[in-house]
C-alpha cells in the first residue's frame, strides 16, 4: 500500500523547516549582536581611559595636586576642589566597570584591575581616604564594599 502525501502535509513539514531555519538565523544574528555590544564597550571603555590619562597629562596642576596627595601635603582649597571631582571621576569609572562586570560585559580579570587601581588611588593617601569617606554616599552599595575591602589594611 502506498501512502501519499498530500499538498497539506508537504507545506506544513516545508513551513517547519522555514521556522526551524529562522530560529538558527535569528541565534547567529543575536550573537553577532552581542559580540558587536561588547567590542563597543571594550572601545568605549579604552577612549574614556585614554580621555583620563591624557586630561591628567595635559593638565597644568594635576600631576602637581597628585605629587602633593602623595607626600600627604596640605592641599589649596581650589586643589581639593579639583582633587575631588578627579576622585569622584576616578570612582564613577571603577563602579561603573564593576557594574559592567557583574552584567558579564567584561572578563573576569576586571575586579583584580579595580582593586589594584582602588588601592593605588583611594588607598594610597590619607587625603584619598578622607576625600572617599565625604564621596562614598554617592555610589553603589556593592562599590563602596568594595572599596572598604580593597583599602581596608592601608588604614
Amino acid at each position: 500500500m502506498r501512502h501519499r502525501i498530500a499538498l497539506g502535509d508537504w507545506l506544513t513539514v516545508l513551513a517547519n523547516l522555514a521556522v526551524v531555519a529562522g530560529i538558527v538565523f535569528l541565534a547567529v544574528e543575536v550573537r553577532q549582536n552581542t559580540q558587536m555590544m561588547q567590542a563597543q564597550v571594550n572601545q568605549s571603555r579604552t577612549e574614556s581611559a585614554m580621555s583620563e590619562q591624557q586630561a591628567l597629562f595635559n593638565s597644568d596642576y594635576m600631576p602637581t595636586t597628585l605629587v602633593r596627595v602623595q607626600r600627604g601635603e596640605e592641599l589649596t582649597p581650589e586643589e581639593m576642589i579639583r582633587y575631588e571631582a578627579w576622585i569622584r571621576g576616578f570612582s564613577r569609572n571603577m563602579d561603573n566597570q564593576l557594574w559592567q562586570h557583574r552584567n558579564g560585559l567584561l572578563g573576569d580579570n576586571i575586579p583584580r584591575s579595580v582593586r589594584n587601581a582602588v588601592r593605588n588611588v583611594i588607598g594610597a593617601s590619607t587625603i584619598a581616604t578622607e576625600v572617599w569617606d565625604r564621596q562614598e554616599v554617592g555610589f553603589t552599595d556593592e562599590y563602596v564594599a568594595f572599596v572598604e575591602e580593597a583599602i581596608g589594611d592601608l588604614r
